[in-house]
């Protein structure tokens, strides 16, 4: 009987252990996409959305002056960074999850060109500091008239 506690003992810690959730205080973000695909320069708006999840809550940023969201475009050097307000209270620590959009007016061709692919590379930080993974959205064309 003995050898039977001992079986269910053990099959009740590996249940437990598996329904656990993992607790992490970097923020994650999925499902980037971007409308349209196909974009006539310096006349469409782009809209670039992602779902966000955090598990301690501490998205955005009550200054508007400090920026957490870093949009780079793939046939540039350098990031845009755009401010968050807060998504939950500031002092509720609690695990929160949605959808952040980002509107972006006027891009254009580079080069000589009529046409040109790129990708937006997107993450978010949290107020302790914590950056997300990158996540690349797939190729957009932009075309000049």
């Amino acid at each position: 009987m003995a050898i039977h506690k001992l079986i269910f003992f053990s099959i009740g810690i590996l249940l437990f252990s598996a329904c656990r959730e993992e607790k992490s205080n970097v923020p994650e973000i999925s499902n980037l996409t971007v409308e349209p695909m196909v974009v006539e320069e310096f006349t469409d708006t782009v809209t670039i959305s992602f779902d966000y999840y955090d598990y301690n809550g501490d998205l955005g940023h009550p200054d508007p002056n400090v920026t957490s969201l870093s949009i780079k475009d793939s046939r540039l050097q350098f990031e845009d960074l755009y401010h968050v307000q807060p998504l939950a209270p500031v002092d509720a620590h609690v695990p929160i999850q949605g959808r952040l959009s980002v509107k972006l007016n006027n891009l254009f061709i580079l080069g000589n060109d009529t046409l040109e692919e790129l990708q937006f590379e997107v993450m978010i930080q949290d107020r302790e500091g914590n950056w997300s993974e990158l996540v690349e959205s797939d190729t957009i064309t932009v075309f000049r008239p």
